[in-house]
């Protein structure tokens, strides 16, 4: 089942300036530095343009710098725009350092989604009658005048060599447009695995489908040339139906149809499926966390049905997961799930989840929320790590849910979801949770909960090890890391609890 969804997303790549006041101060547990490694999951967040500060100083607040004393949010990967229309008023190298500080924080795998041509780049075509089309003219010219050598007039292939050859160092995601699919008409959403869109309904795009393949295949030729490690991913997708029209289209703009110069179709060209979800829109009158992490997997499944459906559900086809947009607010708006609670034991519950389903990372929305608590008139306006940012750096106070996104991210950093010793925990129907690995200190993990169900966060259930996992006592650590022993039955509630024995 697929929804109308909104996106607020202002991922602006500006950079800006400000004073250095800290008021986020590094705990001093050890448990608190991530030791992460290359291949785990990413805890990611989106990032965005608030007035006086730089990316830096986002970035500080997002991921921590214990050199100045700031605790972060336990980002380990940020997802930003590289605008067309931005690197060329600002040049390619604009945001070089930015990155480097990034990876020097400890940020790693980032997420860049490629957008925004430059007026002098834009497609003049208008495939919808009074509406121009919003991606790049030329994208029918070759894309190589000579091996290795880029076509400067098709515009978009050369942003993408350049952007790609200056940022592949710190980039593991390219994602080819933000929402290529968003529309403002569901009905038609819901013909499009077995008629292509209509560039009327893409408000986000106003073009062929055909021309999104064309870009994704673009796109997977420079990458294969300068990152053959990084993947192409198509971008932000939120109906099955629109990857159903990528996958049976090739890049001819005569339909899509499949001919010497246009061999391959659509899947052939990207290696990962970038998609979003706002649970507020999937739950009904079941708004709790349990529901909402659900949400994300109900996604992944739809997705992999179309990719199934096209013998793309085996390597090496096999296509990589990653969510580069969820959340839902902190403050309960209409009829949409909403609350400190909620929000603070989805963000921990998510997280399990996507792993458990074998999704690479998950991106928070947003770094910081848009309204004060008091101001929220839609549920956008309450979503981020932390709250809405009045002031220069780096006065801001983290939310609850940001609390938690840190805390996940701290214990489990660096851990491998292991799905045999979930299995061992032996969990009752009305319990759920996971055990994670860490190769480095060769133990587990085990993140543990009451399921909650309804419109409540409120539940219990009494639970002891299973006698051959030899757990008869160990450490309980909340969603704020405070700690407690227990020794013999937990009791477990709707807020999911780290044991570490």
């Amino acid at each position: 089942m697929v929804r109308t969804r909104y996106s607020f997303l202002l991922l602006l790549v500006l950079l800006c300036s400000g004073s250095c006041k800290s008021v986020v101060s590094v705990p001093d547990d050890d448990t608190n530095q991530p030791q992460t490694e290359p291949g785990t999951f990413l805890y990611g967040s989106n990032m965005g343009y608030y007035p006086g500060w730089s990316d830096e100083q986002l970035a500080e607040i997002l991921i921590g710098n214990p050199a100045k004393n700031i605790a972060g949010s336990g980002v380990n990967s940020l997802r930003a725009a590289m605008y067309d229309h931005f690197v060329q008023q600002w040049g390619y190298d604009i945001r070089r350092t930015a990155f480097q500080t990034y990876a020097q924080l400890g940020g790693r795998d980032h997420t860049i989604f490629l957008n925004g041509p430059a007026d002098q780049h834009r497609e003049q075509t208008s495939y919808c009658k009074g509406v121009q089309s919003q991606t790049f003219a030329n994208l029918y010219e070759p894309i190589w005048t000579s091996p290795g050598n880029i076509n400067t007039k098709n515009y978009y292939a050369n942003y993408v060599y350049n952007v790609v050859k200056t940022y592949g160092p710190y980039v593991k995601y390219w994602e080819v447009w933000n929402e290529p699919d968003y529309t403002t008409n569901w009905a038609a959403s819901q013909t499009w695995d077995r008629s292509d869109p209509n560039p009327c309904d893409l408000s986000n795009f106003s073009a062929p489908v055909q021309s999104y393949v064309r870009m994704l295949r673009i796109t997977s030729e420079i990458v294969s040339q300068l990152d053959k490690d990084a993947l192409v991913c198509v971008g932000g997708l939120g109906y099955p139906g629109f990857l159903d029209a990528i996958l049976r289209n090739t890049d001819n703009p005569d339909g899509g149809r499949v001919t010497a110069d246009y061999p391959k179709k659509g899947g052939d060209w990207f290696r990962c499926l970038s998609y979003h979800v706002y649970p507020m829109y999937d739950l009904g009158s079941n708004r709790n966390s349990d529901a909402a992490a659900r949400a994300i997997v109900n996604h992944k499944t739809e997705f992999e049905a179309v990719l199934n459906k096209y013998g793309y559900g085996a390597s090496p086809g096999r296509k990589t997961f990653i969510v580069t947009e969820t959340n839902i607010p902190r403050k309960a708006v209409g009829n949409y799930v909403g609350g400190e609670e909620v929000q603070r034991n989805f963000m921990i519950k998510a997280a399990v989840a996507a792993q458990k389903a074998g999704i690479n990372s998950l991106y928070i929305y947003g770094a910081a929320e848009s309204e004060l608590s008091e101001e929220v008139t839609e549920p956008f306006q309450a979503m981020g790590l932390y709250k809405k940012i009045t002031e220069g750096p780096y006065t801001t106070g983290i939310t609850p849910g940001g609390t938690a996104w840190r805390t996940v991210s701290r214990l489990l950093g660096g851990r491998k979801y292991d799905a045999a010793a979930t299995a061992a925990l032996q969990l009752p129907d009305n319990a759920d949770g996971a055990a994670f690995y860490s190769a480095t200190q060769q133990n587990h993990l085990y993140v543990l909960w009451a399921r909650t169900s309804g419109s409540s966060e409120h539940a219990t259930v009494s639970y002891r090890f299973p006698a051959a996992m030899n757990v008869r006592s160990a450490k309980q650590i909340n969603w704020e890391q405070a700690k407690t022993e227990f020794t013999g039955t937990l009791t477990l509630t709707g807020a999911p609890v780290f044991i570490q024995p």
